[in-house]
């Protein structure tokens, strides 16, 4: 396209026009259709609501393919997930930040209890303890008796939850840390070995 000004006015006067596009870019811009993982995140959102639902990489890649007719890689289905994820629950940082202000009002309704929280130098979460005030209550009537299960954590931060209960014997896994430790604090008491079925 050729202008020139008309007189100083501000107005342009077109003298010439090439109508054929010899741009590259053009043939590349329309022949490749591409999906971000901010559109698929957005498009995804929906199926992942069901904290349940089984919903992997594999199936995003088979659904932008039937809906948009747009084949993506692993990694961009995957950074979409994550996307999708992140806008419905939040981030995992984000959830340990609320855990202040909830041990605060479980402390608050229920007075008595053993509530602690440990964090390192650097203010990162360490580790969680609590022991509410009734459960301390009714296991002065329970017997001297402690079941121990763990669940290791996965994502992005590490480690095992360990829960313990009370009922009518020690029971755990095999670990032998565990079988050492109860032998020292219950000497009386039988420890039950509980078999994981596979």
């Amino acid at each position: 396209m050729k202008a020139s000004n008309i007189n100083k006015s501000g107005m342009l006067r077109i003298r010439a026009v090439n109508t054929e596009h010899t741009c590259p870019l053009k043939d590349i811009v329309y022949s490749q259709r591409q999906a971000t993982s901010n559109l698929i995140g957005g498009i995804v959102k929906p199926k992942l609501v069901d904290h349940k639902r089984k919903y992997t990489p594999y199936d995003i890649k088979k659904d932008v393919k039937i809906d948009l007719g747009v084949d993506v890689n692993y990694m961009l289905a995957w950074r979409a997930k994550e996307k999708a994820l992140k806008s419905l629950r939040g981030t995992l940082a984000g959830s340990y930040a609320k855990l202040p202000a909830y041990l605060y009002m479980m402390d608050i309704t229920s007075p008595g209890s053993h509530i602690c929280m440990k964090k390192s130098i650097n203010n990162e979460f360490l580790y969680l303890f609590v022991a509410l005030n009734i459960f301390i209550q009714r296991f002065m009537h329970c017997r001297a008796v402690v079941v121990v299960d763990g669940s290791h954590l996965r994502e992005s931060y590490n480690g095992t939850f360990v829960a313990a209960s009370t009922i009518d014997g020690v029971v755990s896994d095999k670990n032998e840390s565990i079988i050492k430790s109860v032998t020292k604090v219950y000497d009386n008491v039988p420890h039950y070995a509980c078999l994981h079925a596979k």
